[in-house]
């Protein structure tokens, strides 16, 4: 960035971010995306609130390892319809986001056009190559790379994780969230896996062997990051009482109580009883959804 854009520190305050949420949040929105997709209003709004909700939860996760210098590179892994990367990009930010735009995701396209169209500062540009591609001569290095609800998609995810930590800067962080298939439940389609080898559930369901989504996870676990960790030398920490938190968010955010189906209306009641305080006890790595902390331990030259 110029040196005038060099100093201070990015805005990304709920306040700041608010009119780009409300203005993706509003009806007439989910219609004009709908026009423009060629799809039902109704399962357009659906999957809109979706994109919110999980933009809202991607602000509050990087908001707790804020703040951030203007000067800080972003990486958003799995960006979607690229609302996260234009608030980012609206604030001020070096941001870079990319999206490979996998089977079961093409409204992003759609969303996408739309929030450019009325929120011009959104306008970041999409790479769409997939995570695996990323190299350190072409790209980075990134102060902070992050992901919401994305590694359970990326393929192969050994290698993309080494991608990743290969554009990581010397001192940079990571911050992700996503399922830990070490539990045998799978939040998308809100069903429980066979444990310890959830791919075959797919022989219980047969229709979801030719589903687009459920082609596309790798079923990661705590035990994949820990791998990863140790393979490149990098600080790890889960955070504690993830699982307490998303029950807890059911209250307050619909969109995400809609996704978690019978399980979520489960999780609910026992919020609402406070039986859920006793998880924030439990080991994380035991626990899903997972949110995780990496650090290079390299130091700068």
């Amino acid at each position: 960035m110029s040196g005038d854009d060099a100093g201070g520190i990015l805005d990304l305050s709920p306040a700041q971010a608010a009119p780009f949420l409300d203005a993706i949040a509003a009806d007439d929105f989910a219609r004009a995306v709908a026009a423009r997709a060629g799809r039902p209003a109704d399962d357009v709004r659906r999957a809109v609130a979706d994109i919110v909700s999980e933009a809202s939860l991607a602000l509050t996760l990087l908001r707790s390892v804020g703040p951030f210098p203007r000067r800080t590179h972003f990486l958003e892994v799995g960006a979607g319809a690229g609302v996260v990367a234009g608030i980012l990009h609206a604030a001020g930010a070096n941001v870079t986001a990319i999206e490979p735009l996998i089977g079961g995701f093409e409204l992003f396209a759609a969303v996408r056009a739309e929030l450019v169209t009325r929120v011009p500062t959104t306008a970041v540009e999409l790479d769409r190559r997939s995570a695996c591609e990323l190299t350190p001569t072409r790209d980075g290095p990134f102060d902070l790379i992050f992901s919401v609800n994305v590694l359970e998609h990326v393929h192969p995810l050994a290698a993309s994780l080494d991608a990743l930590a290969a554009v990581l800067a010397p001192g940079g962080r990571m911050l992700h969230t996503c399922p830990n298939y070490r539990i045998p439940y799978e939040p998308h389609y809100a069903t429980p896996l066979v444990p310890l080898r959830p791919g075959a559930t797919a022989r219980l369901r047969p229709a979801l062997a030719d589903d687009p989504l459920w082609q596309s996870l790798n079923f990661i676990t705590a035990g994949d990051i820990a791998r990863f960790a140790a393979r490149h030398d990098l600080e790890l920490h889960f955070r504690p009482g993830v699982l307490a938190d998303a029950i807890e968010r059911l209250a307050r955010d619909p969109a995400f109580a809609r996704r978690q189906g019978w399980a979520g209306r489960i999780a609910a009641a026992l919020g609402r009883a406070g039986a859920h305080r006793w998880l924030r006890a439990l080991p994380p790595t035991w626990l899903t959804p997972m949110v995780f902390e990496l650090r290079s331990t390299a130091r700068a030259r």
